[in-house]
């Protein structure tokens, strides 16, 4: 069975691979040999498993049309079998509850601040997906604690304008002064609101994000290290 698993696990990082591939691709098409690979992988899968399932999830004849003379299937049918296989194999035979419960438990509880453990253990340890929603919860957290720290409750400022204003580059600016050094502080105001920008503007304003429960886990942990700097953080203004 160790064995089995260790070989899923495999076809799932090359099944995953050809997925971020292709969805980065600009191409509308996807080759033959593209899809036959997967097609390779998914009856590897299938012969191991028995599940059939997979049989449904392979691009077949009718899955693909003659381009310039060349056998090719639309990106976005090739999504709608390469989707569900990544995430049916991820759910159902990688990442099984109690799996999970082992590889996340400690990290999960070295993880101090309440409100953030208030806000994403459930779906850390319960939910079966989109676990973007754990990136989304974890900035807001951080976010609130940056609005609250900096007296900035009564305005409407959000997202990068709140942090821009809280946390300046400039020491005579700044709400929140995180190191008398000025090249730190300068560091400091880069750095939350890189976090802001890159990572809670997409949970906030698309479902695109993706990331797994593990990556999901890691990110928490940073936040609470964040969240940890913004408490001790002196407010000047």
């Amino acid at each position: 069975m160790e064995q089995n698993k260790k070989e899923i696990i495999k076809i799932y990082t090359l099944i995953k691979g050809i997925y971020q591939g292709i969805k980065e691709s600009n191409y509308e098409l996807v080759d033959e040999s593209t899809y036959e690979q997967y097609n390779s992988l998914i009856n590897v899968i299938y012969k191991i498993t028995s599940d059939d399932y997979f049989k449904m999830l392979m691009i077949g004849l009718e899955d693909t049309d003659e381009y310039g003379g060349e056998s090719k299937c639309a990106k976005y049918l090739f999504l709608t079998k390469i989707i569900p296989a990544k995430d049916y194999i991820n759910d159902i035979y990688i990442d099984t509850k109690e799996e999970i419960i082992q590889k996340v438990g400690a990290l999960y509880n070295s993880i101090e601040d309440t409100q953030l453990q208030k806000r994403c253990g459930d779906i850390l340890l319960e939910a079966s997906g989109a676990f973007d929603r754990v990136i989304n919860q974890a900035t807001q957290v951080l976010e609130d604690r940056i609005k609250k720290k900096a007296g900035l409750e009564k305005t409407n400022l959000i997202g990068l304008p709140l942090v821009s204003k809280a946390i300046h580059s400039k020491l005579e600016h700044t709400i929140l002064k995180f190191n008398e050094n000025p090249d730190i502080q300068e560091h400091y105001a880069s750095l939350f609101k890189g976090i802001i920008g890159v990572y809670r503007n997409s949970t906030h304003h698309g479902l695109e994000y993706e990331c797994s429960r593990e990556e999901a886990l890691k990110f928490c942990s940073y936040i609470d290290l964040l969240l940890k700097e913004v408490d001790k953080s002196e407010k000047i203004i």
